[in-house]
């Protein structure tokens, strides 16, 4: 048998992940060989790539609000209680349907969203919270879950693409809460983009590129030589990153990181915060190919970002001012470039806020009656889902749980929610556990 050309390359993770649809997506290029030792026709094969070319299309966008904004501020306004706060709701595109006055472009773009006003968890604490929306999981000092940028990463892995499957955009308050590729492997954590429209300084070549490939070849020469003293997976992942990384830094399609070509008025449009460019650079991300994308929201004043435990009267309008055009010009420009359909479009932070407030207008942390915003890939925009009473206390109407909307995430990008990764101890961990699709989102 020849060793050196084996027909089926499985491409195992130095954390020994790989998956059914990992393993078809290497292995569909073999053609015969693959066909004979799988006892699969070419029919059978034909239907296979087609299957995973229609996939690989489909795209995630997540716009993630750190710290947990108010519903009150925001999607759920609750005009004549006393726990509203100075906020007036105003009128959507949907009848009937109220947001907070500093949100009128998103509100004219309601026909594009569907709202969950509904969500609850059992989290209240930021880095628990964090961990439990990002990954599905609870935080567990014994596994570290990888965020779900990872797993769609790992998923929809183009070898032939010169750009990161996940790329996340500006930077999360309090990098200890971040949460990475986990159990996965540096080989699925996000390239990270700190402000949009410039690429990291460490990015861009100092050298030109036949002596870029030259140090790197001379890298690869001492890196076999430290493999040699049983660092043989380390040297393997370490490689594999820079070899990536190279790929991209001498790569025409890096010019996608650049928003100086975008016509003023569009930038103008999305907002010119970094968090409007940073969605910017999001929508021209999907369009080449990169499979997910998150843009952090901070706000560009403060420190608190959406954690508005005080001041959150003068705080809430400033932050949701920045994200308003941002948000409602995202789906228009996706929309207009045909984008949309194919793109799922998640707005969510960790919780929401608690309707006592105090009387600068500060509120903690609540993890009932939250809200998430989905548009795109199939999503029925103009809709509202679940409730909560007068006062905000209580959902009334559709309780949703984290575990559903990672079912959700799957349904929507063919993810197999049962599909397991496996630990470094040889633990199997599903994708998601327990949960339903959130079916009235396609209804």
């Amino acid at each position: 048998m020849n060793h050196e050309n084996p027909i089926v390359d499985v491409h195992m993770s130095p954390q020994g992940v790989v998956s059914r649809r990992g393993f078809l997506r290497r292995s569909l290029g073999t053609g015969v060989g693959l066909a004979g030792a799988m006892g699969l026709g070419w029919h059978d094969l034909l239907i296979a790539k087609a299957d995973e070319v229609r996939k690989a299309g489909k795209s995630m966008i997540l716009l993630w609000m750190d710290g947990g904004p108010s519903q009150y501020d925001t999607f759920n306004p609750k005009p004549g209680s006393k726990y509203q706060g100075p906020a007036h709701a105003i009128h959507t595109k949907i009848p009937g349907v109220q947001f907070a006055e500093y949100w009128p472009k998103t509100a004219q773009s309601l026909d594009r969203i569907a709202m969950i006003r509904s969500m609850s968890s059992d989290e209240k604490d930021h880095e628990r919270a964090i961990a439990l929306v990002r990954t599905g999981y609870h935080l567990n000092p014994a596994v570290r879950y990888p965020t779900w940028g990872a797993v769609v990463a790992r998923d929809r892995e183009r070898f032939e693409s010169d750009l990161p499957s996940f790329v996340r955009i500006g930077k999360p308050r309090i990098t200890t809460r971040d949460v990475d590729a986990g159990v996965l492997g540096v080989r699925y954590n996000p390239f990270k983009v700190d402000t949009p429209g410039a690429l990291p300084p460490n990015v861009a070549a100092p050298v030109e590129a036949d002596v870029v490939r030259r140090r790197l070849a001379l890298a690869e020469r001492l890196d076999a030589e430290f493999a040699k003293t049983g660092a043989t997976a380390a040297v393997d992942e370490k490689q594999d990153v820079y070899r990536r990384t190279a790929r991209m830094v001498l790569s025409p399609q890096v010019g996608v990181f650049d928003l100086s070509g975008e016509p003023d008025k569009l930038r103008d449009a999305y907002g010119r915060t970094e968090f409007g460019q940073g969605c910017l650079l999001a929508r021209r991300l999907v369009e080449t190919g990169v499979s997910f994308v998150e843009v952090i929201s901070t706000g560009s004043t403060g420190d608190q970002g959406w954690d508005t435990h005080k001041k959150g009267f003068a705080e809430n309008p400033l932050l949701c001012n920045e994200v308003d055009p941002a948000y409602s010009t995202l789906l228009a420009d996706l929309a207009d470039r045909g984008l949309l359909e194919n793109t799922l479009v998640v707005w969510m932070g960790e919780f929401g806020r608690t309707p006592k407030f105090k009387p600068d207008g500060g509120r903690e942390h609540y993890s009932e009656g939250w809200q998430v915003g989905f548009s795109g890939a199939g999503v029925r925009g103009g809709q509202i889902i679940g409730a909560t009473d007068a006062d905000g206390l209580h959902v009334t109407d559709r309780p949703v749980g984290v575990s559903d909307l990672f079912q959700t995430f799957c349904h929507v990008l063919e993810i197999n929610p049962d599909e397991e990764y496996v630990t470094a101890d040889r633990r199997p961990i599903k994708i998601v556990e327990h949960g339903e699709v959130i079916r009235e989102l396609f209804s």
